[in-house]
């Protein structure tokens, strides 16, 4: 069966409003293959706009770090994870001489 733009322009649209796109493929009795070429199809010829959601960026949660092991034959060093890699750098090499 052939379906014209305004099918495809339809499912794109279910698809726009949050559906997954295998989905609504199922739903319709499509490949979601094909419903994804449509959705790109339909795009790029300019035959629906593509829609940008807002963004919020909230300041991120304090979250406690593991700290990084560092085993040296039998001597094991703990340095926080934040902690400047040049001086854990120079911390291996004098330990190494």
């Amino acid at each position: 069966m052939r379906r014209g733009r305004d099918f495809w322009r339809q499912l794109s649209s279910e698809v726009d409003r949050g559906e997954r796109v295998v989905d609504v493929a199922r739903r319709h009795r499509v490949q979601s293959r094909t419903l994804s070429w449509w959705r790109w199809k339909l795009r790029s010829d300019g035959t629906i706009n593509a829609q940008f959601l807002p963004v919020v960026v909230s300041s991120p949660q304090h979250v406690q770090a593991s700290p990084v092991e560092l085993r040296i034959r039998d001597l094991i060093i703990r340095v926080a994870s934040d902690t400047d890699v040049a001086y854990v750098a120079a911390l291996v090499d004098a330990l190494r001489g």
